[in-house]
């Protein structure tokens, strides 16, 4: 039983996070597999490149919204990202076989040069920081790599299908007679009714101006606006569900009634008197910036179910808070 003992303890070696045939620390543990500190390294690097292009290399420290609209530290962000990454990268390439995609001998090829510039980049002192090896990066480099071409083929299962109506954006001018004030704090008080009826009044009079330039086919109506000062009046290039979230399911409809070029009558809305024109039902520029918006995002709900189901499939008990030796993890550093 001693003996047995001294055998276990010279295999484990001294200290919990390390493995005796590597002497590497473990930074976390996922689908069975240790992930040792050099292989995060690499992976972290790109992660802090990034940010520092996006953000500026004085983002450590700092806050920044996150993708999802999280406002966050930047360096706790980039952290939970890099580990985010390799955790999906380990579940995309155990799909290779199910797949059977593998890369070909040229693209193993790039890797490895790929791996040979990037280690030759690196100084001794990042080197001896986490004990990396070439071979490791060669091994992420690949890795990535498969993976890759694993979720390319993974998206072009995807149903996703933003149709143009879906999409429509539209672009329309709004003379707007407001009937509340606001305050530095966006606070809204409604004016009093004999406000409202002056607002009424000059709305009344502006589409009667209108009405009597009617014969002009090429009438732009945003000078009244400019002639009446009208603080709010303006041109928009909104969706279906951002107009109803302005203006109300009556409005859109009256939008989606005008063709291009037509003026509407003067609608109420909760907050004043609008006279409409629309300047075009369907922004051809705005309509497909919006489809690709709408398409990325469908995308990412799909992938983002496929990545949870995996993960839950091969590691049901994974978490990041849970999972991560952060006292390892902490001898990255991003700053």
């Amino acid at each position: 039983m001693i003996m047995s003992c001294v055998i276990g303890m010279m295999l484990v070696g001294c200290g919990g996070n390390g493995n005796a045939d590597t002497e590497k620390e473990v930074v976390f543990r996922y689908n069975g597999q240790d992930i040792y500190i050099d292989e995060v390294y690499v992976y972290a690097r790109t992660v802090k490149e990034r940010y520092e292009s996006k953000y500026g290399k004085d983002v450590w420290g700092q806050s920044i919204v996150t993708d999802d609209g999280l406002e966050m530290n930047a360096e706790d962000s980039a952290r939970r990202e890099t580990i985010s990454r390799i955790v999906k990268t380990k579940t995309l390439i155990t799909k290779s076989d199910e797949y059977g995609i593998s890369l070909t001998d040229s693209e193993q090829r790039m890797q490895e040069q790929d791996a040979e510039k990037f280690y030759e980049l690196l100084t001794d002192e990042q080197i001896a920081e986490v004990g990396l090896e070439e071979n490791t990066v060669k091994q992420v480099l690949e890795e990535s790599a498969l993976a890759d071409k694993i979720y390319t083929y993974v998206m072009k299962q995807s149903s996703t299908e933003i149709s143009d109506e879906q999409a429509r954006m539209s672009t329309f001018y709004d003379m707007f007679f407001e009937c509340y004030s606001e305050d530095d704090f966006g606070n809204i008080t409604l004016y009093p009714q004999s406000k409202i009826d002056v607002q009424k009044k000059k709305a009344d009079e502006a589409y009667a101006a209108i009405v009597e330039e009617s014969d002009n086919s090429n009438l732009n109506i945003s000078f009244l606006g400019s002639a009446k000062s009208l603080k709010y009046a303006g041109t928009h290039t909104m969706s279906r569900d951002e107009i109803v979230s302005t203006y109300g399911q009556d409005t859109l409809d009256i939008l989606y009634s005008l063709s291009d070029g037509d003026i509407s009558p003067v609608v109420q809305t909760e907050y004043g008197y609008h006279i409409f024109q629309m300047i075009s039902l369907t922004d051809e520029t705005a309509t497909a910036e919006n489809k690709e918006k709408l398409t990325e995002a469908a995308d990412g709900e799909y992938y983002d179910n496929l990545m949870s189901d995996w993960i839950d499939e091969l590691d049901s008990s994974y978490s990041y808070s849970k999972r991560v030796d952060m006292d390892v993890y902490n001898k990255i550093s991003f700053k």
